[in-house]
């Protein structure tokens, strides 16, 4: 990316153009293309990091519990898993698995129970409770993300989806 860049916004400079400008002067010999890709990126990861937050917080939420209710709620019509499937799921240890998951139950938006199947095995089952707070919490979730992504054209969002899928695709385990 060059000046070029910069000239296709209307000449507005973001945060990263400004770190780039100040850069590109104290050491010309390097090329700065990456990290206007990357800074922007880490810097959208912040302030969607900080939206999502506010949003989870009417539900008295964080992004951890969010996730372990939203896992739950994908899977009809019972809305249960074992604690290894929201595990492979969420990606975090056991451990924190069952921090989550404990105090999820004492809210009394999930319950533990013995698996029918495996006397050894548990089961974590969304109640009524936690299925309200997360049909709500996802809606705002979306509403949160169509806002977020709404600068963007239709077109554009489906270009940019695509491009961070590509990267993605060549980082992931």
């Amino acid at each position: 990316m060059n000046d070029n860049h910069t000239q296709s916004t209307n000449g507005l400079m973001d945060q990263i153009d400004r770190i780039v400008t100040l850069w590109q002067r104290a050491r010309p010999d390097l090329n700065f293309d990456s990290t206007q890709v990357i800074g922007r990126v880490v810097r959208l990861e912040y302030f969607i990091t900080r939206r999502v937050l506010q949003d989870l917080a009417r539900f008295d939420l964080n992004v951890g519990e969010f996730d372990v209710l939203a896992a739950l709620r994908r899977h009809p019509p019972c809305f249960q898993l074992s604690p290894n499937q929201l595990q492979s799921m969420v990606l975090i240890s056991s451990g924190a698995l069952t921090n989550r998951i404990n105090r999820l139950e004492s809210r009394g938006l999930v319950t533990r129970a013995q698996a029918d199947h495996d006397r050894r095995g548990v089961i974590v089952t969304l109640t009524d409770d936690g299925f309200r707070v997360v049909e709500e919490a996802v809606k705002n979730h979306l509403a949160a993300e169509a806002e977020l992504a709404g600068t963007l054209s239709a077109e554009e969002q489906q270009q940019f989806a695509a491009l961070l899928k590509k990267m993605l695709l060549a980082v992931e385990d």
